[in-house]
């Protein structure tokens, strides 16, 4: 009885899960581009060092941003993770500001390692969202005042399976390691395959002061559902660890005292992802009429155009991004760069093409890692000599031109990553904070300045439970 309480317990969470990241909302005027403000594909870990996660593995989180990490998971220790994302908002023009926020799930993962060399995952996440209220009034000298109103609501969801294989694992022992430490050299590559769907719509018209005028309004509502894929390589390579003494003074010749050395972990990585360009099947709504305006209603007057499953393709323009991290004793430390030729970008539905003016977009960050100790079976170390110190910083140059001014976003975040120890497990729980803006005040457009914050829970099994193995002895 008990067992079937727990398995109802999940399903009743799962469904949550799906059901919180399918309203995630977002609140951003220039998310009334394209498909809105694309999510970015990092979970709270790595979300505290800038979202560098193209070089990187953790054996105890799914790190979708790169597939090819899934064969470095522990076997017979599935992860499950899910996280939690927060924003802070403050938009500034130069006559006027305001504030906004939102709340939502960000991320719905599991990992289960494959046999020696191999690894998946799975799970559901936005990939992006849509959300703006925005007002421009004006003038007429036949109409008088006016208002254009646009808004703009939804967004696209992602499910993702995903699969990773290691083409080389090479592991030897090195003499001088007193740890008897692996040391590895490795080589792996991945796969995510997506389902994307989600209805996001887009809304604009015009108000009147005068009653005489009628107001006006078109609503577009875009559903898309289609798959697309992505890779990923990562190289993991340790050299032999550097032997250094704690205490120099007692190498003296006239010492009596044995030295104490300790060693140093040393090693590189590399990541590379990139995904080809797609073409999303879509299908368009789109409804334009007129009505009156009163103090207590809107009253319908007329259809103008009412257009509705309209077939259509969102062409998705070429993707590639790459990272290299250096691992020092403690310290880990590593940059990465994404880019994506946005100008190729088009909506096509019908005999009507729309293409935004859009341009390509890079984005580079730069991330630092810090842990005293791994060792989590040490009771002696503390719970925050055990913790993950992160800082971070990114510089994103977004697809847009406005008022030909590039509109640039940068940040910087730091996060903390702990052990959950009364588990008995490697579960950890992952905080990370961005400080950040986008966009200037200058040219007439408006400024974002904003506070991401990132919760979540990798959670694993504990120590001597083993997953998805076959004992000889009961």
């Amino acid at each position: 009885m008990l067992m079937y309480r727990k398995q109802f317990l999940s399903l009743v969470a799962i469904l949550f899960a799906v059901n919180a990241i399918c309203q995630s909302t977002n609140s951003s005027p220039y998310s009334r581009y394209a498909f809105g403000d694309i999510f970015g594909n990092s979970n709270a870990y790595y979300f505290g060092s800038g979202g560098l996660n193209i070089p990187m593995v953790n054996y105890n989180q799914v790190n979708f941003g790169n597939p090819a990490t899934y064969s470095y998971l522990l076997r017979h220790k599935p992860i499950f993770s899910v996280g939690v994302k927060g924003k802070l908002i403050q938009l500034t023009t130069e006559t006027d500001n305001q504030s906004t926020n939102y709340l939502g799930l960000s991320d719905f993962v599991m990992g289960l390692p494959i046999g020696k060399k191999g690894g998946a995952a799975f799970g559901i996440m936005p990939f992006s969202t849509v959300g703006y209220n925005m007002v421009d009034p004006g003038f007429d000298s036949h109409a008088g005042n006016y208002t254009y109103n646009y808004t703009g609501t939804g967004g696209v969801n992602k499910v993702f399976i995903g699969a990773s294989r290691k083409l080389i694992n090479r592991s030897f022992l090195a003499k001088t390691d007193s740890t008897k430490a692996k040391h590895e050299s490795s080589l792996s590559i991945g796969t995510n395959a997506y389902y994307l769907f989600g209805t996001y719509s887009n809304t604009r018209g015009v108000d009147f002061e005068d009653f005489t005028y009628l107001d006006s309004r078109s609503e577009i509502n875009t559903q898309v559902s289609d798959f697309m894929f992505d890779a990923g390589l990562y190289f993991h390579y340790r050299l032999k660890n550097k032997k250094k003494c704690i205490n120099k003074a007692m190498m003296r010749k006239d010492s009596t005292i044995k030295a104490n050395y300790r060693y140093f972990k040393r090693a590189f990585d590399f990541g590379a992802v990139g995904s080809l360009g797609s073409s999303l099947n879509a299908k368009r709504d789109n409804f334009v009429y007129t009505y009156r305006s009163t103090t207590l209603a809107e009253i319908f007057e007329d259809t103008i155009s009412y257009v509705q499953n309209t077939d259509g393709i969102l062409n998705l323009p070429t993707s590639f991004g790459f990272g290299a991290a250096l691992i020092y004793d403690r310290f880990r430390i590593g940059a990465q760069l994404k880019m994506q030729d946005w100008s190729s970008y088009s909506e096509e539905f019908g005999n009507e093409s729309i293409q935004d003016i859009l341009n390509p977009s890079y984005e580079g960050a730069f991330g630092l890692e810090y842990q005293k100790s791994s060792d989590v079976t040490n009771q002696s170390n503390s719970t925050m000599s055990l913790g993950i110190y992160k800082l971070g910083f990114r510089y994103n140059k977004t697809p847009l031109q406005i008022n030909n001014t590039d509109l640039i976003e940068v940040g910087m975040s730091f996060g903390m990553s702990l052990p959950m120890r009364f588990s008995g497990s490697s579960s950890m729980i992952n905080f990370g904070v961005e400080l950040g803006e986008r966009g200037t005040t200058e040219n007439n457009l408006i400024q974002e300045r904003f506070v991401s914050a990132r919760i979540g829970l990798t959670i694993m099994p504990g120590r001597f439970d083993n997953w998805f193995w076959k004992r000889k002895y009961d």
